[in-house]
Parts: C-alpha cells; sequence; structure tokens
C-alpha cells in the first residue's frame, strides 16, 4: 500500500560558515602535536604522515572556503524537518519540461557535493548532446552528514535512511 502524499516544511538554505569557524579550524590544524613517524615504508602501517601535514597545510593555508561556498551555492540548497532531524539537500528541476523524480545518496563515508557533477547531465541532458529525459535532481545529506543534523536517537541504518528519502520525494 501506498501511503498519502505527506506534506512537509522545505526551507531554502545557503552554506555560510562564520569566519570566526574558520579561524578556529585552520589554527587547530596549525597547533597540531604530531606523532613519530611510524616504522616502515610510507603508508605500510596506515596513512603517510608526510602527506598528513602536506594536505592539512593546504587546509589550513591554501583552500579557499569562500570561492568554494560560491560554487556550491550555485545550486538551489534546502533543509527539511524529518523524523525531527534537520537534513539538507540539494534540489534541481529539469531545464526542460517536467523532470522524472531522481534522488542520488552518498555513502557512508562520503559527502553530497561528489554527486554534483552529475546535475548538470541529469538536468540537461541535451545541452551534453545525450538523447534522454531529464530528471528533477534530489541529493540529500544523509543524517549526521555534512550539513544534515545527526539524529538524536539513533540507529541511522540504511533502512532508517530509506525511510526519510522516501519521506523527502513524497514530501
Amino acid at each position: 500500500m501506498i501511503a498519502a502524499k505527506s506534506s512537509i516544511k522545505v526551507i531554502p538554505f545557503s552554506i555560510a560558515i562564520e569566519e570566526e569557524i574558520l579561524t578556529d579550524l585552520r589554527d587547530r590544524i596549525r597547533n597540531t602535536r604530531w606523532p613519530s613517524k611510524a616504522p616502515g615504508a610510507a603508508w605500510e602501517q596506515g596513512m603517510d604522515l608526510d602527506y598528513l601535514k602536506q594536505l592539512l597545510g593546504y587546509w589550513a593555508d591554501g583552500f579557499d572556503w569562500p570561492a568554494q561556498e560560491r560554487e556550491l551555492n550555485k545550486f538551489s540548497h534546502f533543509s527539511a524537518e524529518l523524523d525531527g532531524s534537520h537534513i539538507h539537500f540539494v534540489h534541481q528541476r529539469a531545464k526542460h519540461g517536467h523532470g522524472i523524480p531522481l534522488i542520488l545518496t552518498h555513502g557512508w563515508p562520503s559527502t553530497f557535493v561528489e554527486l554534483l557533477p552529475l546535475v548538470p547531465l541529469l538536468t540537461d541532458p541535451h545541452a551534453y548532446g545525450i538523447d534522454g529525459p531529464g530528471f528533477d535532481v534530489v541529493i540529500p545529506s544523509l543524517p549526521g552528514y555534512g550539513f544534515s543534523d545527526r539524529p538524536a536517537q539513533g540507529p541511522v541504518n540504511y533502512q532508517r535512511v530509506a525511510r526519510l528519502w522516501h519521506r523527502l520525494m513524497r514530501g
């Protein structure tokens, strides 16, 4: 039996991380107390320490978060309350006509950002020489990931996420 369409409150969402939070993150990275190198070849006992230092150095002093925010905010972001948690999602409609609803979900651990390159191909396939239908694409952030709240109570498993995504798509 298919449940009646439920109504959920959808709120526009914009990614805007406060500078004080970014400054705190950069300071924490710069003040990391590093362990000594593991014996043996690089990557033999986990992540290579030199690589990790280089990566975090980039995050502290090279990564341009405001530019990344501008790129991410080119997509339509929203938030909806589902089962007491705010769930973030991107919703882009087909460029032409009525699109076929399609939900794309990332895995553990991952992020909605990895799926964003698919959005133009799915919402405007003709612009890319693809002869096929356009889709209304929804890309939610899993509970506790990205900009979605972590639920107060668990478990968060594939069954719960499937129920949440069903409610999101029906709402």
